[in-house]
Parts: structure tokens; C-alpha cells; sequence
């Protein structure tokens, strides 16, 4: 089980906001919740950001992910290899059923100079990528605790 903690519930308004975010590549929105995520994450270790495929850094100009948590120390141990289709055109079953995509950039002496990793991502959905996210960290050889936490669920 990962445990992951999250700010606000996926509603209309969020559903609403994160289109305007990263399906419209507003990036005015990328600092408009930084000083909550900043105090819910004030006693985190070692944060990784999920990567995006370049195609879409490609598309918007901007990484998302970096635009929500760029306040903090984000390590970027983490590369998403590109996938047929984007999870937010994928079904319930579909993301599911989505292979692994990760690979880490770091050897495991680096990931195990600290005990615990958060993963932090925008939106929460059946936390697949997440699980990924993980479980690519854990075979590579990290023995901590690895927790998430996202803007979205």
C-alpha cells in the first residue's frame, strides 16, 4: 500500500482548474496553491517529482509538476519513457493495465542516503503512476519508505 496524502478532492472546480492548468498550458495557475503545498510538505526528506513525457513538456512549455512544487527541493531521480496514449485519455481499466514507464536516473547509493522519499504529482486518479513510481525506486534498490503526495485526489 502507498499512502498518499492530498489538499483537495478531484470536484468540478478541480476538474475545471486542472484543465485550464495543463490541458490549456495556463501557467499563470502553477503558483496559486504553493504556500499550502509548501506547509504541507515542510517536513519532508526527499522529494521526487513525477516526471512528464517530454512530448507534453513539448506541447505546454512547461512541466506542471515543477510549476506546483518548484518552491521546493525537488530531485529529479526519475524519467518517464514515452507511452502510446496520455492518462488523461485512458479509461479506468486502461490506466490499470498501463506498464511500467520509469526508469531511475540515480545508483542506489544515492537513493539510500535518506530513509524516507515522497512522490508528488498533481492528481491522483487510481494512483498508477504512483504504484509505478515506486515500485521502479524500489527496484532499484531503495530500502526506505516511500509516501505521495499530490494536489488532487
Amino acid at each position: 500500500m502507498l499512502h498518499n496524502r492530498a489538499l483537495f478532492v478531484y470536484d468540478a472546480a478541480m476538474k475545471q482548474w486542472i484543465y485550464q492548468y495543463k490541458g490549456l498550458g495556463d501557467y499563470r495557475l502553477h503558483d496559486a496553491f504553493q504556500d499550502l503545498i509548501a506547509a504541507q510538505l515542510q517536513n519532508a526528506r526527499t522529494l521526487i517529482a513525477i516526471p512528464s513525457e517530454s512530448k507534453h513538456y513539448d506541447v505546454r512549455g512547461f512541466d506542471p509538476i515543477q510549476g506546483l512544487f518548484g518552491g521546493l527541493q525537488l530531485q529529479p531521480w526519475l524519467r518517464k519513457s514515452p507511452t502510446a496514449k496520455p492518462q488523461a485519455q485512458k479509461n479506468r481499466r486502461e490506466r490499470l493495465q498501463t506498464p511500467q514507464s520509469f526508469t531511475v536516473l540515480v545508483p542506489a547509493a544515492k537513493l539510500n542516503q535518506t530513509k524516507q522519499i515522497t512522490l508528488v504529482d498533481d492528481l491522483y486518479t487510481t494512483g498508477r503512476t504512483l504504484y509505478h513510481a515506486r515500485d521502479a525506486l524500489v527496484a532499484a534498490g531503495f530500502q526506505g519508505t516511500v509516501t505521495a503526495f499530490t494536489l488532487i485526489r
